[in-house]
């Protein structure tokens, strides 16, 4: 199941004369609360049924396998084919952060012509043997709805109406300290690409 961020779908019991009927069964997404990003994901969801996924969701779905399999194969020039540039690359900021500081997305920004600077650490080997290996639980579906300035601001790349989804995965180093890191996808012109990627650090010097 894709967790979705933002607003949580429920089902309500409709009574008919002479006959009870409920809703139950898992859906495509899930949906977790937007404002909790770099944080655990503990996020409470209800799931609810829907016939068919979204096109978005099964573009996405292909897309994802073929990069999973990408960095598995360590295939640099398809990965490097399958994002988007300029690539954003700022620590993923919430709505309290913009109250606390400035924050300048374009400081985050890295060029097609930057790209290989960065590469090994995108593509570190702690990411190389994880994404191979990521669930679904790693998974959130971006709601269209979300307020959150950071999506908001990723959307302005994509295609009007379509849906952002996010892989993130936590693990522990070899220090024993806990970090994370992320990839956003979004669909340019058709096709679903990488359109951010975030640590809990700048990415950029």
């Amino acid at each position: 199941m894709i967790k979705k961020i933002t607003y949580v779908l429920t089902c309500q019991l409709i009574m008919l004369a002479f006959a009870t009927m409920g809703c139950k069964g898992n859906t495509p997404v899930q949906i977790k609360d937007s404002t909790a990003l770099n944080k655990p994901q503990a996020d409470r969801a209800v799931k609810t049924s829907v016939p068919t996924k979204s096109n978005d969701e099964q573009q996405f779905r292909a897309f994802l396998k073929k990069f999973k399999a990408s960095v598995k194969n360590v295939d640099k020039e398809q990965l490097k084919n399958m994002f988007y540039f300029p690539l954003q690359t700022q620590p993923q900021w919430t709505a309290e952060d913009m109250k606390a500081t400035t924050i300048n997305p374009a400081e985050g920004l890295v060029s097609v012509a930057e790209y290989p600077k960065y590469e090994g650490t995108i593509f570190s080997k702690d990411a190389l043997r994880l994404i191979p290996q990521s669930r679904e639980d790693d998974l959130s579906e971006i709601d269209n709805t979300t307020t959150e300035n950071y999506y908001i601001t990723l959307k302005k790349a994509t295609d009007k109406g379509s849906t952002l989804y996010e892989l993130q995965q936590q693990y522990e180093q070899k220090n024993g300290k806990e970090t994370s890191y992320g990839f956003v996808f979004g669909r340019v012109k058709g096709q679903y690409k990488v359109i951010s990627y975030f640590c809990p650090w700048p990415l950029k010097d």
